[in-house]
C-alpha cells in the first residue's frame, strides 16, 4: 500500500513537472516579449540564372592572409598598395576590442584599436579614416585623423535628433568630403552586428536608414530608409545600398534626401538576389561587388506573412537561426555586376567556407572576409 501511494505521488509530481515544462516552453517560444516583434511582408521574387562566369575561393594557402589570433573580419579596404581589415577577437561584446589591421600578405600589424566592434571604415581624400563602431550601448560614427592614427579616435555622430544610433554597418566617403553611413537596424546592439542583422532579417522591421554627414557644416541629413551595405560610384554621384530582407540593391542619387527604399527616385538596381546581401564594394571600372552573408531561406520567405512562426524563430535563439541561414557549399557567396549596363560578370562560390562579411577588389583579385574566420581569403577575377 505504501509503495502504491509513493508511486501515485511520483506520477502526480511527474505530471505537474511536465505541465510546468510545457508551460515554460510555450511562454518562451510564444509569449515571451521580444525587442523586435516581426512584421508581415511579401517575399521577393527569385532571380533566374545570370550566365555569369563562375569562380571559387582560392584553395592555395598563399592566397589566404592570416591575421593572427583574430576570429572575424567585418570590413576590408585597400589603400596605397596595402590591405586593411577590421578584425575582432570574438570576446563578449562588452569586453570586445576591435583592431584595424594592416597587411601586405606576409606581415600584419594592428595600427588602431577601438572598444566595441569596428563594423566598417573608409579613407577620405585627406587621408582621414572614418569608422563605424558598435558597442553594447549603441553605435557611433568616428574619425581618426591621418596624423594621429592609433592614438586618437574622435566620436563624431552618436545620435540622431536626440536618439542614440542603432547598429551601424557601413560607411563610405565621397570625393566632396561628405560621409555616408548606414544604420542597418534599430535593434539592440548588445550582441554585435551579425546578431542584429540576423534579427532584422527574421523580423523584417525595415528600421534601417542611410545618413550623410557633412564635416564642413557638421550636419547630418537623412538619405534613405532601408539599408545594410553601401558603395559609392567613382564620381560620387550614385549611392548603391544593399537591402538585406528584400534581397536587392537600391541605386539613388547621392545628393537626394528623405527617400524611401522602393519609392520615388529610389529604384532597384538589381533584385531577386540568391542570398541576403550585406557588404558592397566598387572598383575603378564601375563593377559592383555584392557579398552574401547568408543564402536565401525558403522557410523564412514561405512564412513571410506569418509573424507567429517567425516570432518563434526569434525567441528560439542563435543555434536555430543559424540553421535557417546556413550557406550551402555550392551557393554563391559573392557576385559582380557591371553598373554601366547591368550585366552580371562573375559569381563566386565559397566551397562551404561560409558567408561573406566583407569584400574588396584589388587589381585581379577579390579579397573577402568570412564569418568566424581569422583569414582574409581571395578569389581570381
Amino acid at each position: 500500500i505504501e509503495r502504491e501511494a509513493l508511486m501515485t505521488r511520483f506520477r502526480v509530481a511527474s505530471n505537474i513537472f511536465a505541465l510546468l515544462m510545457l508551460a515554460a516552453l510555450a511562454y518562451g517560444l510564444l509569449l515571451r516579449p521580444i525587442d523586435t516583434p516581426p512584421k508581415a511582408y511579401t517575399a521577393p521574387d527569385v532571380r533566374q540564372d545570370t550566365g555569369a562566369a563562375q569562380t571559387a575561393l582560392s584553395a592555395d594557402s598563399k592566397d589566404s592572409w592570416k591575421l593572427g589570433g583574430y576570429l572575424g573580419v567585418d570590413c576590408v579596404r585597400a589603400q596605397d598598395g596595402l590591405v586593411y581589415a577590421a578584425a575582432y577577437n570574438g570576446a563578449a561584446m562588452k569586453k570586445r576590442q576591435s583592431d584595424l589591421v594592416r597587411t601586405d600578405g606576409g606581415h600584419y600589424a594592428a595600427i588602431l584599436s577601438v572598444e566595441g566592434e569596428l563594423t566598417s571604415f573608409a579613407f577620405d581624400a585627406d587621408g582621414d579614416l572614418w569608422l563605424t563602431v558598435v558597442t553594447s550601448s549603441g553605435g557611433a560614427l568616428c574619425r581618426a585623423r591621418h596624423d594621429s592614427w592609433g592614438t586618437s579616435v574622435e566620436q563624431v555622430v552618436t545620435q540622431i535628433d536626440g536618439a542614440p544610433l542603432g547598429v551601424l554597418s557601413a560607411v563610405e566617403t565621397g570625393p566632396d568630403g561628405k560621409v555616408y553611413f548606414a544604420v542597418s537596424t534599430e535593434a539592440t546592439a548588445k550582441n554585435g552586428l551579425e546578431s542584429a542583422l540576423r534579427t532584422e532579417l527574421i523580423a523584417h522591421t525595415g528600421t534601417g536608414c542611410v545618413y550623410v554627414y557633412d564635416p564642413s557644416a557638421r550636419t547630418v541629413e537623412h538619405v534613405l530608409a532601408g539599408a545594410a551595405g553601401l558603395a559609392l560610384s567613382e564620381d560620387g554621384r550614385t549611392l548603391y545600398v544593399s537591402d538585406l530582407g528584400n534581397r536587392c540593391v537600391w541605386a539613388v542619387d547621392a545628393d537626394a534626401r528623405e527617400l524611401t527604399a522602393g519609392g520615388k527616385h529610389c529604384g532597384s538596381f538589381v533584385s531577386g538576389l540568391p542570398g541576403y546581401p550585406g557588404a558592397l564594394a566598387m572598383d575603378e571600372d564601375g563593377t559592383l561587388y555584392i557579398s552574401y552573408r547568408w543564402t536565401r531561406s525558403g522557410w523564412l520567405e514561405k512564412n513571410a506573412d506569418s509573424t507567429l512562426l517567425r516570432g518563434i524563430a526569434l525567441r528560439a535563439g542563435r543555434n536555430l537561426q543559424e540553421k535557417l541561414f546556413s550557406l550551402p557549399a555550392d551557393a554563391p557567396c559573392a557576385e559582380a555586376v557591371d553598373t554601366a549596363d547591368g550585366s552580371w560578370k562573375r559569381t563566386v562560390s565559397s566551397k562551404g567556407a561560409g558567408g561573406v562579411t566583407a569584400l574588396c577588389p584589388v587589381e585581379s583579385r577579390l579579397y573577402l572576409g568570412l564569418a568566424g574566420s581569422e583569414k582574409v581569403r581571395s578569389a581570381n577575377l
